[in-house]
């Protein structure tokens, strides 16, 4: 550290005396916590963060704390029987964490060590089942009023930011059985989205929300999709709708092809699909039906994808680039073996078919391949339904929500709604994936896309 640094911290480390907390966990138990000057203290984030820590399915393993600060995290997780192993690039922080977990009597649990992300010999352990941390995302020009310790540990990394160097570490180092959970500031940090981790292959989901002054903070779960067990993959196949069939039930389970030479639509039609377009399937067990019905499943999955891909929905199930379509979703059950097939074809070049314009990826996605674009698909799917790792499933609610929010995307663009020969203003979406909608003298919902037109 340079001279002038040194100085500026001794002046902010003698100025003020170290404080005492108390951090609250369940069962009505209290950490007492010695957090010294410069060192981060337990506030709102950090029991947003342990809140949605209690919401894991799993009674223990080993957790990383990424950046322990005064170790309430940490403590708090091995009093519920975690093995913690603790990091954070300021020293007074590893010092308080370390007399912190000794008076909780948990030491022997936790681990606690100096260094972080983007720090020259930082590994982090490779038999880490879950991985946790409350990003920094102040503005990296507070010398005026941190310390320079300080201001390292709660200043965001101010070229790429800490979120995506994480997910270059974890790609760079394949941990692809891990499960990250961050807190992120949504609303002030452009570089926090989670839209850059789905887009190299990693599933998202929020554990929490909450609005904290003018800051939105989430907890986000990211995880490879069956926690890095690869899809099959065949060169060729009349339907991958069909291969996916003979995959197993349990775990996550899809195929993707080379070719497909025989693809369906709903209602029976055929899928064109062309060598270098996507083509997949993935076949799920139907427990996922006791939270969504066939049809919000379908636009849930429409609306993660289009999300993903920066495209639109077409209600129920097309996607669509510029006013045409490049792709769309097929949902099968089988009540025989208890599962539901997807089938999700996307365009990689724009073509016309009878006719009719169909645009592909290389218009929004220019030089990805079809393996590219599986990635953030597959991800996309995982998001909604992967049950692999041990975290909570999403709420019909949140689904339901996102999805009206990417529909009306497509929706807001047409002047004229029409259902069978009546003119309609469409007003929401239901539990069953069926538009909602306004005639000129009564209420009607919209089941079937054969009579359901919108004017541009």
């Amino acid at each position: 550290m340079e001279e002038g640094k040194i100085e500026r911290e001794i002046e902010y480390s003698s100025k003020s005396p170290s404080t005492k907390h108390e951090f609250s966990i369940k069962d009505n138990q209290k950490i007492q916590l010695t957090v010294p000057p410069t060192v981060y203290p337990p506030r709102e984030d950090t029991e947003l963060l342990y809140q949605a820590l209690q919401k894991l399915r799993a009674n223990g393993g080993h957790l990383v704390e990424i950046g322990c600060g005064s170790g309430a995290i940490s403590i708090a997780m091995a009093i519920a029987g975690w093995r913690v192993s603790a990091f954070d690039i300021n020293p007074l922080a590893v010092a308080a964490t370390r007399g912190n977990a000794n008076l909780a009597g948990v030491d022997d649990e936790i681990t606690v060590e100096e260094g972080g992300v983007g720090e020259e010999n930082w590994i982090l352990p490779r038999d880490a089942d879950v991985v946790v941390w409350n990003l920094p995302y102040l503005e990296s020009d507070l010398e005026d009023t941190l310390g320079p310790i300080e201001e390292a540990s709660l200043s965001d990394e101010p070229k790429s930011g800490w979120s995506r160097l994480l997910l270059e570490y974890a790609e760079e180092h394949t941990l692809n059985e891990q499960i990250f959970i961050l807190l992120l500031n949504t609303d002030s940090n452009s570089k926090n989205s989670p839209l850059i981790w789905t887009r190299k292959g990693w599933a998202t989901r929020v554990f929490s929300t909450e609005r904290i002054g003018s800051d939105t903070l989430e907890v986000v779960a990211f995880w490879k999709p069956g926690l890095g067990v690869e899809a099959t993959y065949i060169e060729s196949t009349e339907s991958t709708m069909e291969v996916v069939k003979r995959l197993p039930s349990e775990g996550w389970q899809r195929v993707r092809a080379g070719i497909q030479l025989q693809g369906r639509g709903r209602r029976g039609a055929i899928w064109h699909s062309m060598e270098g377009d996507l083509t997949a399937s993935w076949v799920i067990n139907d427990e996922v039906l006791n939270r969504l019905t066939p049809g919000l499943l379908q636009v849930s999955m429409g609306s993660c994808i289009s999300e993903s891909l920066g495209i639109e929905l077409k209600w129920p199930n097309d996607l669509i680039y510029q006013g045409r379509k490049c792709g769309g979703i097929l949902l099968e059950s089988d009540t025989i073996s208890n599962t539901i097939r997807i089938g999700v074809g996307l365009n990689k070049s724009e073509r016309e078919i009878d006719g009719v314009l169909y645009s592909g990826w290389d218009e929004f996605f220019p030089g990805k391949s079809s393996q590219d674009i599986f990635q953030i698909v597959d991800a996309s799917i995982a998001s909604l339904i992967d049950t692999t790792p041990q975290i909570p499933v999403s709420e019909k609610t949140t689904w339901k929500q996102q999805s009206w929010t990417s529909l009306s995307k497509n929706l807001s663009k047409g002047i004229l709604a029409e259902y069978d020969q009546q003119s309609v203003r469409i007003i929401g979406l239901d539990n069953k994936g069926e538009l909602q909608s306004l005639s000129a003298d009564e209420f009607v919902k919209i089941r079937d896309l054969g009579n359901f037109f919108i004017s541009i």
